[in-house]
């Protein structure tokens, strides 16, 4: 039997997208609300990972590897 592996995480997607099909992403993007000085879903639900990355000069490569270890 075929085990279907859930789609990875990049960033192109939007916040919103990542945590709706991983919900365990909250708790991620929460360790971050600190560095960023806000809470990121709050204020940038909609918006790209990329983007977000941007916004708030997060390192993008660790960011999306916890993600993608969900």
């Amino acid at each position: 039997m075929k085990t279907i592996e859930p789609s990875p995480i990049t960033p192109d997607m939007t916040l919103l997208d990542i945590v709706e099909k991983h919900p365990s992403a909250k708790e991620v993007f929460e360790k971050y609300d600190g560095q960023a000085g806000e809470c990121i879903l709050c204020y940038s639900l909609f918006d790209t990972l990329e983007d977000v990355i941007k916004k708030y000069r997060l390192d993008g490569e660790r960011l999306l590897s916890e993600l993608n270890a969900l």
